[in-house]
């Protein structure tokens, strides 16, 4: 980790009462009073590691001095000088609670009298050179070209397939290369996700790091649309490591190991346009739909998109969580609740009270194309009014086209609809308001209504205009077109 340091003083200050008790042996010295705050800055600073404060100090008579970085006293205070006739280096550290800021830190100097008071006869001494030495937060690497090329060739490129699905999965393929995250790592995660939230980029670059150094924070500039996003991934774009078999259930606690993770990559755009979030959990298994979800990420100009880390099948230990019909298994981030997906599932939608969450799913069993679902047979209107406009935009593509198939689009409510309702679904049981502790449970269900949209979609529905088996009137286009009607 790399260093820096900023002077905050460098001329000598004669702190105290008496403006002239070193005309015999500082007579350039300035005097300044009893009191005095210097400002500095730190610049790049890694708040979350301790700092060094040096500095010089003269005829200190005791200990009862004030001597505070950001408010908060610095241990060991100001040390006594053993004589009055000399100078005396001194070495300080400062602590995480001090908070080190980028900018704005204040180091306050006050004299007081032996037993501590601020009144009377205080103490006179000199201080000169003050100098803080910090660590600083790793910069996250910068990256220019083509983002939806680089997401569809390259990241999604990286993410092995398992053939089959659920109890038909080809075990040939499960190589368990999804690495099972410990608690203590799940817990630094979510700091991780609230420094992006918060716009803190190079400081979560040092937190994931520091979890697993597979991973970087990445500024990514779009060529195509010249707007900037963050990436948080698994290497660099160009330099993706390669995933390995492991053993299923075994976490990886050393940071330095090189091993794949496998925890998903979370996008963030640097100026967004719509309050709107979308996520792909079932990339490679639901057909398409991690294409999906980076055309309406990148169509939107929305604010996050996250995507699952390798197919929902990949390992061979199925999740504790509770599961319907098909088995789950401990790689699937939809129905594990103790995974990095979750995590940043739960800090992203617990942000804003605005942004609403569209996660897109595929399945065969539905008799509507499209079918939406807030987990309660009480959805808020906007589901409602996306089906609708779903329906509208492929009916005009269709009359365009002279004529064809269109999409039926359905809602759970209380005339029910498709048994595909996303229920045992981690994130949409969150986004209904049970606390993490619960959503795991057999008997949870989600409780209320939220900003969460479960959208299950027919393979046609699922593929690109450009598709030879598309027609006008259905494919993800047309669903795209619905959801930018609806979220202005």
């Amino acid at each position: 980790m790399a260093t820096n340091y900023t002077v905050v003083l460098f001329s000598r200050q004669h702190i105290g009462n008496d403006p002239g008790v070193f005309n015999d042996v500082e007579p350039n010295v300035v005097f300044v009073g009893r009191a005095k705050e210097f400002p500095f800055d730190c610049p790049g600073v890694n708040s979350a590691e301790a700092a060094f404060l040096m500095f010089q100090s003269r005829d200190v008579d005791h200990q009862r001095n004030v001597f505070r970085v950001n408010g908060e006293d610095v241990f060991g205070g100001l040390p006594a000088s053993p004589a009055r006739d000399a100078w005396n280096g001194n070495i300080l550290l400062v602590e995480r609670h001090h908070q080190l800021k980028a900018t704005g830190n204040v180091l306050r100097v006050e004299a007081r009298t032996s037993d501590g008071g601020s009144a009377g006869d205080v103490d006179d001494f000199i201080i000169d050179n003050v100098v803080i030495m910090y660590k600083t937060l790793d910069v996250g690497p910068t990256v220019t070209g083509d983002l939806a090329a680089f997401l569809t060739s390259g990241l999604l490129a990286s993410i092995a397939n398992v053939r089959g699905s659920g109890s038909g999965a080809e075990a040939a393929d499960q190589r368990n290369e999804y690495v099972l995250p410990t608690p203590a790592q799940l817990v630094a995660w979510r700091t991780v996700f609230r420094s992006l939230i918060a716009g803190a980029w190079d400081q979560a670059h040092t937190q994931a790091r520091m979890i697993s150094s597979t991973y970087n924070v990445v500024r990514f500039f779009d060529t195509s649309s010249g707007r900037t996003h963050y990436i948080l991934m698994e290497g660099v774009p160009g330099q993706i490591p390669e995933p390995k078999a492991h053993s299923s259930g075994v976490p990886i606690t050393n940071p330095a190991d090189l091993t794949r993770r496998g925890w998903g990559t979370y996008m963030f755009g640097a100026q967004p346009q719509r309050a709107l979030s979308f996520s792909a959990p079932h990339l490679k298994d639901d057909l398409e739909t991690e294409h999906q979800a980076i055309e309406a990420y990148l169509a939107s100009r929305a604010r996050t998109l996250l995507i699952a880390g390798t197919d929902r099948d990949q390992n061979t230990t199925d999740a504790p969580c509770a599961r319907s019909q098909r088995p789950y298994k401990e790689s699937d981030v939809s129905h594990t609740a103790e995974c990095v997906f979750q995590i940043a599932f739960e800090e992203i939608y617990s942000s804003d009270a605005s942004t609403w969450h569209v996660q897109f799913h595929g399945n065969a069993s539905c008799s509507e194309d499209v079918f939406l679902s807030n987990g309660v047979p009480n959805p808020p209107a906007m589901l409602q009014t996306l089906a609708t406009n779903i329906e509208t935009a492929s009916a005009a593509a269709a009359t365009a086209a002279g004529g064809g198939r269109v999409i039926a689009a359905g809602v759970f409510d209380a005339s029910g609809g498709c048994p595909a309702r996303g229920t045992d679904n981690m994130q949409m049981r969150f986004a209904s308001g049970l606390p993490h502790a619960s959503i795991c449970r057999d008997e949870s269900v989600p409780i209320g209504p939220s900003r969460f949209i479960h959208v299950e979609q027919r393979r046609t529905v699922r593929r690109a205009p450009s598709d030879s088996e598309a027609t006008p009137g259905v494919n993800r286009a047309i669903v795209l077109s619905g959801i930018l009607a609806t979220f202005l």
